[in-house]
């Protein structure tokens, strides 16, 4: 090939430009490819997602299993509260509610009588902290009816607190916001050798967002000194119902809603108790041969009733009258389905009046007073 012919082959472009173009659209071509296997990818991820989410939705499975009330003899106070997880995964608790009252706070427990603890308190849960049922097992839960009150107390050690005239900071680390956030709280500084309490004013000050408390030094005007320490005691009160107490005499209807949105719901009802008196004679003879009338009083509650369950407990209260026109409680501490009263005599003595506390074992109480009133035998 001669040297021009060469230069012009050299300098020929025309088969580059085409072969860059071909490259340039299998580039945009597999570029396109990537982004819709891309997109198929997530949409297949947010399918496989949204399924995942919906079978943990349906086979959410929680069961109220059984209810433990104390009351005051009228209203209910407080109720704990167990909550069994039929699932194999563990459920979150939004919200509680009882007869159309919403729990805003509740505590758990750890175990038998122990509170679940968080950040050296015991733990309170609400919708922000939820409580957790752990997976095939149970949590019970206390529900209180009043308001909590939660108290806290940690010693400040001044051995670091070289220079009484400076003012020196410490680290609070019960600070209540560590356990239940921003809240509102009130305290008080005691001197820990004797307990008395510290001023407020122009001693010290507290710095929440920090958790600090810094003791003002003697150049400050304060009156603190650095040979002796001192104790913080916080109190904290949380809103635990929105609502009134329920009655003992009424149903208690109880709602748990999960972080699903699943609603469990159950209702207790109340025992009915009906005292069925049965009087006995038994004759005795004397020594000479003589029959004589020896009486007494048969209680029966064989036929009070409980229609969710069985009666675990059966707790009557006698009274009669005194002889003098006064009525005073005789005994209080019969127990059984049938009993007799001794020292009752059914034919001579009068006004007596006869009360009955059931019990059924879902732990719902009811009493016959409540109920139908007492009954007296004139």
């Amino acid at each position: 090939m001669a040297g021009n012919d060469m230069s012009t082959f050299l300098r020929n472009d025309r088969g580059v430009t085409v072969v860059f173009g071909t490259l340039l659209l299998i580039l945009i071509t597999i570029i396109a490819a990537t982004s819709v296997a891309y997109m198929i990818s997530t949409t297949q991820k947010q399918a496989m997602d949204l399924e995942s989410h919906k079978a943990s939705v349906e086979n959410e499975d929680l069961k109220i299993v059984s209810i433990d009330p104390v009351g005051d003899g009228s209203n209910w106070e407080s109720i704990d509260l167990k909550v069994l997880n039929l699932n194999t995964a563990d459920s979150y608790i939004s919200a509680i509610n009882v007869n159309g009252g919403y729990f805003l706070h509740y505590k758990a427990y750890e175990s038998e009588g122990v509170f679940d603890v968080y950040r050296d308190y015991p733990a309170v849960y609400s919708a922000n902290h939820k409580v957790v049922v752990p997976a095939t097992r149970s949590k019970t839960i206390h529900l209180n009816f009043s308001d909590m009150v939660l108290e806290g107390s940690e010693t400040i050690d001044t051995s670091s607190w070289t220079n009484n005239s400076l003012d020196h900071s410490y680290t609070l680390d019960k600070h209540p916001w560590y356990a239940f956030g921003e809240v509102a709280y009130d305290y008080h500084v005691n001197y820990s050798s004797n307990g008395t309490e510290c001023l407020k004013t122009g001693n010290f000050s507290i710095d929440d967002e920090n958790r600090e408390i810094t003791l003002f030094g003697s150049g400050s005007g304060g009156n603190l000194t650095n040979n002796t320490d001192y104790d913080i005691f916080y109190k904290v009160y949380l809103t635990s119902y929105a609502g009134s107490s329920p009655s003992e005499s009424d149903p208690i209807k109880v709602e748990i809603i999960t972080s699903y949105i699943n609603v469990f719901k159950e209702l207790f009802t109340p025992p009915m108790p009906v005292a069925e008196v049965q009087f006995k004679v038994e004759y005795l003879q004397n020594a000479n041969g003589t029959q004589t009338p020896n009486s007494y009083l048969i209680l029966d509650a064989s036929d009070s009733q409980d229609v969710d369950g069985f009666i675990t407990s059966y707790k009557w209260a006698v009274w009669k009258d005194s002889g003098n026109g006064t009525v005073t409680l005789y005994d209080y501490d019969l127990s059984g389905m049938v009993v007799r009263p001794i020292g009752i005599d059914p034919y001579n003595d009068k006004n007596v009046t006869i009360d009955l506390e059931i019990t059924d074992d879902d732990g719902m109480t009811s009493r016959l007073g409540q109920v139908s009133g007492n009954l007296t035998i004139l």
